[in-house]
C-alpha cells in the first residue's frame, strides 16, 4: 500500500498526496498496489492499512534542515518514544492500535518525507517548483521500493 498524506489546500503540504496519486497512475490498476491519498488523521486509517504486508508513506515535512524539494527517507522505528507525525497519531502508534485490535498490520514500513516551506496561506495546488519535481519523486520512490522488494532490504 502506498499512503500519501497531506493537505492539498495548503499548497505544497499536499505533495505526499500528489506523489501517491502520480505513482498510482504510473503503476496502473493491475499492479496489485493499493494507493490511498488522504488528509485525514491516521487513526481513521487502521482498517485501510491492515491486511497489507508493505506500507510506503509519503508526506511533506518542514525540518528547516534541508532545501525545499529534497526527498528524504525517514527511519521507521516500531517502538519510538517520540512520534514523527504531525497528523495526531504516528505510524508507530497506528501499528500498536492495529495489533491491539488483532489486525494484521504491515511488517515492512518505509516513510518518505519531502521538505517544503511552511505553508502560510491557503493555496490549491503545488508550487511550480515542486510540481516540476513530482515525476522525479515518484520515479525515485518506485525505483527504491522495487529494489527493496527484489533484494529484501
Amino acid at each position: 500500500m502506498i499512503l500519501g498524506l497531506g493537505n492539498p489546500i495548503l499548497g505544497d503540504d499536499g505533495i505526499g498526496c500528489s506523489v501517491a496519486e502520480f505513482i498510482g497512475n504510473r503503476l496502473g490498476t493491475g499492479s496489485g498496489v493499493t494507493v490511498l491519498s488522504t488528509s485525514v488523521s491516521l487513526i481513521r486509517l487502521v482498517d485501510e492499512i491492515s491486511g497489507h504486508h508493505r506500507l510506503i508513506v509519503i508526506d511533506s515535512i518542514t525540518t528547516g534542515q534541508a532545501e525545499p524539494g529534497e526527498l528524504m527517507e525517514i527511519e521507521f522505528r516500531k517502538r519510538s518514544s517520540s512520534p514523527i507525525s504531525a497528523h495526531h497519531f504516528s505510524i508507530e502508534q497506528l501499528q500498536d492500535i492495529g495489533n491491539a485490535l488483532g489486525l494484521s498490520m504491515p511488517e515492512y514500513v518505509r516513510i518518505y518525507g519531502i521538505e517544503i516551506s511552511r505553508p502560510e496561506v491557503y493555496e490549491d495546488g503545488l508550487s511550480p517548483a515542486l510540481g516540476e519535481l513530482l515525476p522525479e519523486f515518484a520515479e525515485e520512490i518506485i525505483n527504491r521500493e522495487l529494489l527493496s522488494k527484489l533484494y529484501g532490504t
